[in-house]
């Protein structure tokens, strides 16, 4: 045989044995950091490789430390995530296995990043039934939790100028404050203190009104915050009180209008009523024969009238009454009535008032009037 073959052939046997020819052997495949943000989520990946490549038993998969371990079935055809491979308060799981061990991908899924989470985490896998087969890795991914930066405070102190403003800034890499005031002005650094839990504070001195901003900066962003130096103009009165004042005096204007002309509308609703009769006089009908009217009313107003007295006498009885005048037409002369039976005579009182500085007068008091069977009669005339 030809010494070149022999080489060739020896070559071609070691390349294969050594280039991957040969049954595989356990492995895992994993980077060794990995950052993400906070707030945000991010993929640990991790595969694995090992020998028994005709194995259709059950697949353990173990995140460390103390994330979750879960069953998958080898023999399964299912797709997608594995209900049991979670872990988390959330109804989804913060924590959850995101690759198919059955395509030897072990991953892990975090969402909802926190500070807390930066630490160190391991995948373990293991096949069931198989003694020994198992493989962890002896190091494994470390996760950095970094976050934006954000502005926790921005304090203006009071008192006169030149005056003090400190700002409060969060995020990792604890990130760089810088301010920026109004043309011209002058800021005076005068304290940086680094705080607990990625936080920093920095305090300056300004020496003239206007707005200066706080600006914190690192390698994932940058926010802004600004604050104001100096009096305010003078405040006016609050927009809504401005607003609802007059809005409720010209409701309580139109209520009072309406409470006036409803009156009005009741007082008018009969036109033909007739006043009220002043104090102390009765009303009446319009004055007739007997009667005289107390003033004039007004047009579309009745007069105001009581019974007509006459004159009252010093023996506070009327004057006698003349006999009527026979005539051809009466024959028989008839006696006048009687105050007593005369519906429309009256019968007075004489009042004397005293002058002043006199004494009193006795008010004489009326006769007494006959019974009238005794009074005398006319005779009668034929």
């Amino acid at each position: 045989m030809d010494p070149r073959c022999v080489c060739l052939w020896g070559l071609l046997t070691g390349g294969a044995l050594w280039g991957g020819w040969a049954e595989p052997i356990w492995n895992m495949h994993f980077p060794p950091r990995i950052t993400g943000l906070r707030g945000g989520s991010i993929v640990l990946p991790c595969t694995f490789t090992h020998p028994l490549h005709d194995y259709m038993g059950k697949i353990q998969v173990i995140w460390k430390p103390d994330i979750f371990q879960c069953l998958v079935n080898n023999r399964s055809t299912e797709t997608g995530s594995f209900e049991n491979c979670t872990a988390g308060q959330e109804p989804s799981g913060r924590f959850r296995l995101a690759g198919d061990p059955r395509r030897h991908n072990l991953s892990l899924h975090i969402a909802g990043l926190r500070f807390e989470d930066s630490r160190e985490y391991k995948c373990r896998v293991v096949l069931v039934g198989v003694t020994g087969a198992a493989y962890e890795p002896s190091a494994g991914v470390t996760l950095t939790v970094e976050a934006q930066p954000s502005i926790l405070n921005l304090t203006l102190f009071p008192g006169p100028l030149p005056v003090r403003v400190a700002c409060m800034a969060e995020g990792k890499p604890v990130p760089n404050i810088t301010w920026l005031g109004p043309a011209g002005s002058e800021v005076v650094q005068l304290q940086d203190t680094p705080g607990l839990w990625n936080r920093t504070t920095q305090e300056v001195s300004v020496s003239r009104n206007g707005t200066y901003t706080c600006r914190a900066e690192n390698v994932h962003g940058r926010v802004e915050s600004s604050v104001l130096v100096g009096l305010k103009g003078p405040k006016g009165p609050p927009l809504l009180l401005t607003i609802l004042l007059p809005a409720a005096l010209f409701l309580l204007a139109v209520l009072l209008l309406l409470a006036l002309c409803a009156r009005w509308k009741v007082c008018c609703r009969d036109p033909g009523r007739e006043p009220a009769a002043p104090v102390g006089l009765t009303q009446d009908a319009p004055c007739t024969e007997g009667r005289e009217s107390v003033g004039r009313a007004q047009p579309g107003e009745a007069d105001t009238c009581f019974p007509c007295q006459p004159p009252a006498h010093a023996n506070g009885r009327p004057p006698a009454q003349a006999l009527p005048q026979p005539g051809p037409s009466s024959p028989v002369r008839q006696l006048p009535l009687s105050p007593a039976e005369d519906p429309d005579s009256c019968t007075y009182a004489d009042l004397t008032f005293p002058s002043p500085g006199a004494g009193r007068r006795a008010v004489p008091s009326p006769q007494p009037r006959a019974p009238q069977s005794q009074q005398k009669r006319s005779p009668i005339v034929s």
